[in-house]
């Protein structure tokens, strides 16, 4: 009779061992497609930080009033009207209008590129710059003889050009810089980004 159960015990002693083993290949290999799995995660953080150990720093630009001493002749306005005393009008006036001050240079407002310059009737000579994170600053009523040529990479700070009555469309405002400031082609508030102190 032992002899009989012997065999039996044995079958099920060996049905659970080879389950058992079965169990913790399983497992072994979920293990493994975790931490395969982790590692490439981890790799692909890294590479977007450009390697495990580097630190990521994001520089914030530096911005500078255009002219030194200048006045402020006319305030940029969203829904405000303001009168425009040459074209006898009342208008929307998005820029600020720097009357000139101790001097009549123009200094770019932040590092960037000169992207177009060119001369109008209305705006006299225009420089556009277009900076990081899309934004351009437009300088109008310029003089036609200016320091920079498009394509060139100007400093924050850097004369570029020279303010003058030469934008016949406010030209009763005399010798002054006509300022604009666009961010991802929507004209937006100079003085986000320049502070002229108390107004």
């Amino acid at each position: 009779m032992n002899s009989t159960k012997s065999p039996q015990k044995k079958k099920i002693i060996t049905t659970t061992i080879y389950a058992v083993i079965i169990g913790l290949l399983v497992i072994a290999c979920a293990i493994v497609i975790a931490m395969v799995s982790a590692k490439q995660t981890t790799n692909n953080v890294a590479d977007v930080g450009g390697g495990e150990e580097s630190d990521i720093t994001v520089s914030t630009p530096t911005y500078f009033v255009p002219m030194k001493g200048a006045v402020l002749l006319k305030d940029y306005s969203k829904t405000e009207y303001q009168f425009n005393d040459t074209m006898k009008h009342w208008e929307i006036h998005k820029a600020i209008d720097l009357k000139v001050g101790e001097s009549a240079d123009v200094m770019a407002i932040a590092d960037g590129t000169v992207s177009e310059i060119y001369t109008t009737n209305l705006d006299g000579t225009v420089i556009k710059i277009a900076h990081a994170n899309g934004l351009v600053s437009i300088y109008k009523s310029l003089d036609s003889k200016v320091n920079v040529k498009v394509g060139d990479r100007v400093s924050g700070g850097s004369v570029i050009g020279t303010a003058t009555d030469s934008m016949q469309y406010e030209l009763n405002s005399g010798a002054h810089l006509h300022l604009e400031t666009v961010l991802n082609g929507v004209k937006v508030d100079p003085n986000d980004y320049i502070s002229l102190g108390d107004k």
